[in-house]
């Protein structure tokens, strides 16, 4: 089941009561930006932490997870209980119909496939940085995805290794 958070600061106060993020993990400057990007004008990034409950994930403002915008969005400590999940998702930042949809992976998973016809590459998260050894993954849904051309949406991503077999889920 793929796991969306609101936005807002109601998404803020999900992550911290329902997914499990926690509060009293690291502060900023304590977090790794994983990528920037600007849709439909706006700034924001990728970023991840190490909390208490495990690795977080977070699509942000410039300025971090902790001055957050009112399309926020996160998940921490990844896995398959009922109140986690093995990715995250919220609104795509200046587009209130589109969704970001990311998530960590072991490190042998170099692509995930998110549709029958879609396979997304992933990316390592950077060395040195004290984030765990592994790679994470994301994918803009526009309204309207998948096209036809994407093929039908998976309900859980499938990892694939570097010859394309399947790979498991890992937890965070």
């Amino acid at each position: 089941m793929r796991r969306l958070l609101t936005t807002g600061p109601v998404a803020l106060l999900a992550c911290v009561f329902l997914a499990g993020c926690s509060t009293a993990g690291p502060h900023l400057p304590d977090y790794v930006v994983l990528s920037k990007h600007v849709t439909h004008g706006v700034r924001w990034q990728l970023d991840a932490y190490l909390s208490d409950d495990g690795l977080c994930l977070t699509v942000d403002g410039p300025r971090g997870p902790e001055v957050s915008g009112d399309w926020s969005s996160g998940g921490c400590g990844f896995d398959s209980s009922p109140s986690g999940g093995y990715w995250s998702g919220g609104q795509e930042p200046g587009d209130e119909n589109g969704v970001v949809v990311y998530g960590p992976l072991p490190d042998n998973a170099t692509a995930i496939r998110v549709a029958s016809h879609t396979v997304v590459k992933t990316i390592p998260f950077p060395h040195g940085s004290g984030l765990p050894t592994a790679r994470y993954w994301f994918v803009i849904e526009p309204p309207g995805w998948p096209s036809k051309a994407d093929g039908t949406l998976l309900s859980t991503p499938q990892p694939l290794d570097k010859q394309g077999k399947k790979v498991a889920f890992k937890k965070f």
